[in-house]
């Protein structure tokens, strides 16, 4: 068995099939051909899959092993930057609920974020990774980040890196603290409260951020990525930026990510941009639940996902390379690299291969999840989506 400390051995990759259990209605064959090709083509170990058409799920399977046995229909894992998703959902609730407007500045809510030039940037820019706070200046614990305050009065007080609004950067874990702040300001809760109360409740989903891996048997630990058989475009030359970005400066070790992501340093509480524990149905359902109903719940209305959907951020980055992602109010939209079902689709992925998303026109969302992280180049949530769309 693997603890949370240890790193799991990397399996060889298969020549067939585990059993695929679930369920795949009519014309989604396709989806289940390309989930089963991830297991024998593409490295993956355990895995699922979830599609769901008009409310209702079509596509719903999962497969391999994790530490206590076959992957099943209860396996949940960390899903990484999809957490960015599922907060910017909590967050324009919250606007549909007139807790707060996304062009306000973000100072109108939270009066100290005004310094050193700050005091024009809006909720919207913030949440498409204008704000120029990318990684925190001052040196931080991981006790300052399971505290919340110490990290959002730094973020408040720092000078960032551009004008903000002038320029965009990938915000991979500030994200969470700023928007999650800009959501307790405004509400009272933060995106894990928000997200039980009005969200996971109400649907029925399992989804958390963090959990205890010693005591949830359903917790499936990230095992050793898959190698490199390409030189990944993301690794930059500045590599002590890129540790501070991805280890919020000291905090965890943020060039060893699924390293991280096994311990408490990253499971043992809140991160709303990067530590979100759920099932790969959860995420469908979830995104199901914002462009249309389920079981009678919606979370969003049409108005605001088209306005959520229209590009903000694209284009070269401040720091890093041109990926070719785009982003909307939140949301990752559909972009070379990542096709969802295609123009109109909002959603996020997340390191490993994780990925989540919606599309209004057809009807579809998406969730899949897998404990094998993907080395690069990771086709294994595309092909999922040229199944998908070949499928529509």
């Amino acid at each position: 068995m693997t603890t949370p400390t240890q790193k799991a051995s990397t399996p060889p990759m298969s020549t067939s099939a585990p059993t695929i259990h679930g369920h795949v209605e009519p014309g989604f064959q396709r989806v289940a051909d390309a989930f089963t090709q991830n297991f024998t083509e593409r490295g993956d170990t355990g895995a699922a899959c979830t599609v769901y058409l008009h409310g209702v799920p079509v596509v719903d399977l999962h497969g391999g092993t994790f530490r206590h046995g076959p992957w099943t229909a209860n396996t949940r894992s960390i899903l990484f930057s999809v957490s960015k998703g599922v907060t910017t959902i909590c967050l324009l609730m919250a606007v549909e609920a007139g807790h707060l407007t996304l062009d306000e500045p973000v100072a109108t809510y939270w009066p100290e974020f005004a310094d050193h030039g700050k005091s024009a940037l809006t909720v919207r820019q913030l949440l498409a990774h204008r704000a120029g706070l990318i990684a925190p200046d001052e040196p931080l614990t991981v006790e300052d980040l399971r505290a919340w305050h110490p990290v959002t009065e730094a973020l408040a007080r720092q000078n960032p890196l551009w004008e903000p609004g002038t320029a965009h950067s990938y915000h991979a874990l500030t994200f969470g603290w700023l928007a999650g702040e800009v959501l307790r300001r405004t509400t009272g809760l933060r995106p894990a409260d928000w997200l039980h109360q009005h969200i996971a409740g109400p649907l029925g989903l399992g989804l958390t951020f963090g959990t205890d891996p010693d005591t949830d048997p359903d917790f499936a630990l990230q095992e050793q990525p898959l190698p490199d058989t390409a030189a990944p475009p993301w690794k930059s030359p500045n590599i002590d930026m890129l540790a501070r970005v991805m280890g919020m400066n000291g905090a965890i070790d943020g060039l060893n990510l699924f390293g991280s992501a096994n311990t408490p340093d990253l499971l043992g509480f809140e991160i709303p941009a990067a530590n979100i524990v759920g099932t790969a149905h959860d995420i469908a359902r979830l995104y199901a639940a914002t462009i249309g109903e389920v079981d009678g719940i919606r979370l969003l209305q049409p108005a605001t996902t088209r306005d959520a959907r229209l590009p903000q951020s694209v284009g070269a980055p401040f720091f890093g390379p041109d990926s070719g992602l785009r982003w909307g109010t939140g949301f990752m939209l559909d972009s070379t690299p990542r096709g969802m079902a295609g123009p109109g689709s909002f959603g996020h992925d997340g390191a490993g291969g994780q990925l989540g998303f919606a599309h209004a026109e057809s009807g579809v969302s998406l969730g899949y999840a897998t404990i094998r992280p993907g080395g690069y180049p990771d086709d294994r949530a595309e092909a999922l989506c040229r199944a998908l769309r070949d499928s529509l």
